[in-house]
C-alpha cells in the first residue's frame, strides 16, 4: 500500500514534513484517548451487564456512585457505555476516533459503514459522520442544517420569544416576515388572544376577594453540595483499581436497595446463621483484599482459605 504523502495546507507556516509530523502525533493522542472511552464502557459493562431487554434498572446508581468514585461526570460515562455496548470490540474500526464510532452507533449498518467514508473523503469526519446519521453537526454547513439547529436551540419558548424579539428588530428582517401573509395571519392572533386574555384577567380580578394572601413557605435550607475529591485519576488508574472500586461499589448500592425491604421477621433460625455465615466469609475477603492492598502480600494462610471455602458453621 502506497503511503500517501500529507500535504501542509499553511506553506508558509509549516513544511509538509512539519505538519505530516503534527497529524501523526495530533492521531496518536486521539487513539489513545479513544482506547481510554472505550475501556470505561466495556468496563461499566462488565460490572453491570447490558440487559437483553434493553432496559437499564439499577444502572444508573451503579454508575453515579462509580464516576465519583474514580472523577468523572455520570453521564459522560453512560455515554461511553452505550456506544461501547453498540460497537463490540471486533468490529471497532482502528484509528478512528470515539467520538466517529459514536455518531454512527445508531445505524445498522455501521460495522461496514465506519470502513468507507463518503465519496471524496479520505476519512470519516465527526460532522460528515453526524450528518450522515441525521443529527445535527457541530458545524452546520447547508441551510437546511443552519435551520435545523436553529430550531434546536430555540426548543425552549422563553428562549425562542427572546431571540426573536431581538431578530425582527432589525428592520430587514421584521419587513421580509411581516411580508408574508401567513406570518401576518399568527401575529395578528396571537396578539388578539393576548387581549382577550388580559381582559378576562381583569374581571376575574375585580372579583376575587382581597384576601389572597400566598403563604410564603420558608425555603428548605439550601445544602450546599461539597465538591468530591475523585479517589482516583480514571485516565491513569488501572483497570485491576477501577474494578475493583466497581465491585464495591456495586455491593454498596444492591445492600442498600435491599435492606430497607427485608422481612426479617419472616427468618427462620437457620436461614439468619446462613446470612450471618456469609457475612462473615465477606468480611474475611474484604480484610484479605485490605492486606493485600496495603503491603503487597497476597498470601492467604488455612484459616482464610476455609472460611472463603466453607464458611464458618460456629456462627
Amino acid at each position: 500500500m502506497v503511503r500517501q504523502k500529507i500535504v501542509s495546507p499553511f506553506p508558509k507556516q509549516f513544511s509538509d514534513r512539519q505538519w505530516a509530523r503534527y497529524i501523526k502525533q495530533g492521531r496518536d493522542l486521539v487513539q489513545e484517548e479513544t482506547s481510554i472511552q472505550f475501556q470505561l464502557g466495556d468496563l461499566t459493562l462488565k460490572m453491570v451487564p447490558s440487559q437483553r431487554n434493553g432496559g437499564n434498572r439499577g444502572v444508573f446508581p451503579i454508575m453515579d456512585r462509580f464516576a465519583d468514585s474514580i472523577g468523572i461526570n455520570v453521564h459522560t460515562l453512560l455515554g461511553y457505555r452505550f456506544t461501547a455496548s453498540h460497537w463490540p470490540p471486533e468490529k471497532r474500526a482502528p484509528g478512528v476516533s470515539w467520538s466517529i464510532h459514536r455518531a454512527l452507533e445508531s445505524l445498522n449498518d455501521r460495522f461496514e459503514l465506519i470502513h468507507n467514508p463518503p465519496r471524496g473523503m479520505e476519512r470519516w469526519t465527526e460532522d460528515k459522520a453526524l450528518s450522515y446519521a441525521g443529527r445535527l453537526p457541530h458545524r452546520p454547513l447547508t441551510k437546511a442544517e443552519k435551520l435545523d439547529r436553529v430550531r434546536v436551540i430555540l426548543d425552549q419558548d422563553e428562549s425562542a420569544a427572546e431571540a426573536v424579539g431581538e431578530l425582527i428588530r432589525r428592520p430587514d428582517v421584521a419587513h421580509r416576515v411581516m411580508g408574508d401573509t401567513s406570518n401576518q395571519r399568527i401575529l395578528y392572533r396571537a396578539h388578539h388572544e393576548q387581549r382577550m386574555q388580559a381582559a378576562q384577567a381583569r374581571f376575574a380580578a375585580a372579583h376575587e376577594e382581597e384576601e389572597q394572601e400566598e403563604e410564603v413557605e420558608e425555603a428548605a435550607t439550601k445544602r450546599e453540595m461539597r465538591r468530591r475529591e475523585p479517589a482516583v485519576d480514571y485516565t491513569r488508574a488501572s483497570s485491576e483499581v477501577l474494578e475493583l472500586i466497581g465491585v464495591g461499589t456495586s455491593f454498596l448500592v444492591e445492600m442498600q436497595r435491599l435492606i430497607p425491604g427485608l422481612h426479617v421477621a419472616e427468618f427462620t433460625d437457620r436461614e439468619v446463621r446462613a446470612v450471618l455465615d456469609n457475612h462473615r466469609r465477606i468480611r474475611a475477603a474484604l480484610d484479605w483484599c485490605d492486606s493485600v492492598v496495603t503491603t503487597g502480600d497476597k498470601t492467604m494462610d488455612e484459616e482464610l482459605a476455609r472460611i472463603l471455602e466453607e464458611g464458618d458453621d460456629s456462627i
